[in-house]
């Protein structure tokens, strides 16, 4: 099957949605799609280390859905002469690797393809308020009673990751949490912190932070005796059980024609103990 082929398959599955867009991030970022796919790696973030990883494992196709050239719309022309681009881009084209990125149709279905897959990973679907699950801009979960801590190491636990940065007292005794959409440090960040309000979330779980709208926000609750923490995962973790739905979907979609694999792309950060 042709690379193409397998690219009119997934924007065919997105079609209503992906006919609507007057701009979209999505599409072939770098590589040929004429070629014949040898198989599929699914990932969030097309780092050197995951094209790597896909070339040994006989893939010449990545579906990803964050940038692959540190840029929103993978622009490349402001990257002439910058040694990390020249390098990248020289390790795609020697590994004959296609990028693919499918980031705009993921967030454009009900539910949205990369909260869902947060919340099934989660195991927390029997838990959501609101039913059918709503997520933009979040969706609220009442849990049996936990605490700050044991939610910490579960999110950490399911994403495979080896830490996590909480703000407030892993101690503290919650039996609401909520998942909500990324801070930015734009006017969405009053939307959403007005929906943590409405909902009383005691855990948030936000996709992005920004220390002076959600972070200071939080720190003040605490020392303010309101009830309140935020466990931040990271941007890519936090959307990473999303693109490992993507891979089982895709599987599916192709009939298992084509070999199909999800690479996590993993944590960006080193834990370090002083």
């Amino acid at each position: 099957m042709l690379i193409k082929e397998i690219i009119k398959i997934i924007e065919g599955r997105h079609k209503r949605i992906y006919d609507t867009f007057e701009k979209t991030c999505d599409g072939v970022i770098i590589g040929n799609a004429d070629q014949e796919c040898t198989g599929i790696a699914v990932t969030c973030c097309p780092t050197a280390e995951v094209i790597s990883k896909a070339a040994k494992q006989n893939c010449n196709f990545i579906l990803c859905h964050e940038p692959t050239f540190f840029d929103g719309w993978d622009s490349t022309e402001w990257l002439r002469g910058n040694c990390v681009y020249s390098a990248k881009k020289k390790l795609i084209e020697e590994t004959n690797m296609t990028i693919y990125r499918i980031h705009d149709q993921l967030h454009s279905v009900r539910p949205d393809g990369i909260f869902y897959h947060v919340t099934r990973k989660l195991g927390w679907e029997k838990y959501a308020i609101k039913k059918p699950l709503e997520f933009m801009p979040g969706c609220c979960f009442e849990l049996p009673e936990t605490t700050v801590g044991e939610i910490a190491a579960h999110l950490a636990k399911v994403m495979h990751i080896d830490g996590m940065r909480i703000i407030g007292d892993p101690d503290m005794k919650v039996t609401r949490a909520g998942i909500i959409f990324h801070f930015s440090g734009n006017e969405m960040d009053r939307t959403n912190i007005q929906f943590i309000e409405e909902n009383d979330m005691q855990v948030i779980i936000p996709g992005e932070v920004v220390d002076w709208t959600i972070g200071e926000y939080v720190q003040d609750a605490v020392s303010l005796g309101i009830k309140r923490a935020l466990i931040n995962p990271g941007h890519f973790n936090w959307e990473e059980p999303g693109m490992e739905g993507a891979a089982e979907w895709l599987a599916d979609d192709l009939d298992h024609e084509v070999p199909v694999i999800f690479i996590q792309s993993g944590n960006q950060y080193k834990w370090l103990s002083y």
